[in-house]
């Protein structure tokens, strides 16, 4: 007797296991599903806000639109501070209308070393009269911070795809 019941719960395990296994895919859907739903809508084109209901914006990214198939810096991006303008890959401006600040980012590749790009803009930096703070010189991405009274350079350099990646990030306060 015992041999004839097992094939019969042999069969009943694996149609639980089915059954479970169809049922946690089914939930992992269902939530994936409802995921996107609720945070599809935060992106828009060219524009992502955050609002509170008591307040305005709290921030706005504005992506710069491209001219001619290449991307510009961001208007208001200071013109003395050194950027290669041929391999912009990112530019954009983020404003913070209740911290009254706005940030200008702009990312782009360059055939000189991390070394060269970080040299330039250190002499940069202090030369336009900023008070520095420099990343460790062993990281996999060099940086160098310079603060104003007005204004925050951060500068990020690292290795990609065989070329130098430069990240600037200019915020006026």
């Amino acid at each position: 007797m015992d041999q004839q019941q097992q094939p019969q719960t042999q069969p009943e395990t694996q149609n639980t296991k089915l059954i479970s296994a169809t049922i946690v895919i089914l939930l992992v859907f269902g939530i994936g599903y409802i995921l996107l739903t609720k945070y599809s809508g935060l992106e828009k084109n060219n524009e992502e806000a955050t609002t509170n209901p008591n307040q305005g914006p709290m921030v706005v990214v504005e992506n710069t639109p491209g001219v001619d198939g290449s991307l510009p810096v961001p208007a208001g991006f200071p013109q003395d501070i050194p950027i290669e303008q041929v391999g912009i890959s990112e530019s954009a401006t983020t404003n913070y209308p209740d911290q009254n600040a706005k940030q200008l980012s702009v990312s782009y590749q360059s055939s000189k070393t991390i070394a060269q790009k970080y040299t330039e803009y250190k002499t940069y930096m202090t030369n336009a009269g900023y008070s520095l703070t420099e990343g460790s010189s062993n990281a996999p991405v060099r940086s160098i911070f310079g603060t104003k009274v007005d204004a925050n350079l951060s500068v990020a350099i690292s290795s990609s795809g065989g070329k130098t990646l430069v990240q600037l990030s200019y915020l006026l306060k």
